[in-house]
């Protein structure tokens, strides 16, 4: 589901840029990555995978089993870059922030199977990221600081793959006896 989390991303990207060839591609940028990134080509890289803090404590649901754990929600990280002259690079990630900010919340109609069967929703925000995060990520890819734009997705739900005879709480009960 995440893979195509970061297609859906792509597809919105080249929705909104008709004008350019497709032009954005995903990559690792990892350093130890076999194929390097193309020039004149932009960079979807996913960075990490998180649970939505906010969505965590979300009530039991009703399953085929019983009261099964609530859907996951997850928050993905993203990095988005163009990989040739700066100019140019300034130019094509001005067109990624407009198409995400045209369009922040995918909905499941608005997505591809098999992830619109698997999501209600997308939802793409700008991140903050300081001197301090930015120099951290490149080093970490092993890589050259470049101009690069900070995505935060969020993704809801991811239900829990449902068992047969995982059983069902049929009854709370408590007894107290009094002190005689």
């Amino acid at each position: 589901m995440i893979a195509e989390v970061s297609d859906a991303l792509v597809d919105v990207i080249h929705q909104a840029t008709p004008d350019l060839a497709p032009w954005v591609l995903q990559h690792s940028l990892s350093q130890g990555e076999t194929s390097p990134p193309t020039d004149s080509k932009g960079i979807l890289a996913l960075l990490a995978v998180e649970e939505h803090e906010h969505l965590r404590n979300a009530p039991l649901v009703e399953g085929i089993a019983g009261l099964v754990r609530p859907p996951l929600a997850l928050r993905l990280h993203y990095l988005v870059t163009y990989w040739g002259v700066h100019d140019e690079a300034q130019r094509r990630l001005a067109r990624v922030v407009q198409a995400f900010h045209t369009t922040p919340i995918l909905r499941a109609s608005d997505l591809q199977p098999p992830l619109a069967d698997q999501v209600e929703s997308l939802t793409v925000r700008l991140a903050p990221a300081d001197h301090d995060r930015r120099n951290q990520i490149w080093g970490a890819l092993g890589r050259s600081g470049r101009l690069a734009l900070f995505y935060d997705v969020d993704v809801a739900p991811v239900p829990v793959l449902e068992r047969e005879g995982a059983g069902r709480v049929r009854e709370h009960r408590l007894d107290y006896v009094g002190a005689p």
